[in-house]
This record gives C-alpha cells, sequence and structure tokens, in this order.
C-alpha cells in the first residue's frame, strides 16, 4: 500500500517536504514511524526505535493520530513537533 508523507516544518531533516511510503497492508503509523526512521536517519532523535515515545505529532488525512491507528491506500500523514504553551 502507498501512503503520502509531509514533513511540513521537519524538511530540514529530511531533505524533502514529501514522500511517498510503500507499506504493508494492514500497516500502522507506528509502522511509518518506523519505516521513516529508517529512510531518514536524522529522524531517528524524534522518534526513537523499539519504543512506543515519539516527539512528533502526526496527522493522517488532517486528523490527529495515535500510533496504533491502522491506515488505508493513499493515506495521508503530516508529521510536525508538537507544539506547547502556557
Amino acid at each position: 500500500m502507498r501512503i503520502k508523507v509531509k514533513f511540513s516544518v521537519f524538511k530540514e531533516l529530511s531533505g524533502v517536504d514529501k514522500t511517498e511510503l510503500s507499506l504493508h497492508e494492514g500497516a500502522t503509523v507506528k509502522d511509518v514511524l518506523g519505516k521513516i526512521a529508517d529512510d531518514f536517519p536524522k529522524f531517528r532523535k524524534l522518534i526513537p526505535q523499539n519504543k512506543d515515545v515519539y516527539y512528533v505529532c502526526v496527522l493522517l488525512n488532517e486528523r490527529y493520530a495515535v500510533p496504533q491507528t491502522q491506515l488505508k491506500n493513499y493515506d495521508e500523514i503530516s508529521i510536525f513537533p508538537f507544539v506547547g504553551g502556557g
């Protein structure tokens, strides 16, 4: 299955502003994050391998998504830094 990924403000880490990934059927947001960490090593500090803690916010088709969210063909993932304030 094909998943579109937009890096937004993380373009400097990926070297591109968007890409398309090929993943197995039934893949999840967690699988996409793992593939990004493999394909773009500069992301490894934000997407630690073998952990369930990520330092990025993920939107799936413009809605917040958790790592366990299952994907469909041609879904679009956007990756952003967490925003905080107070």
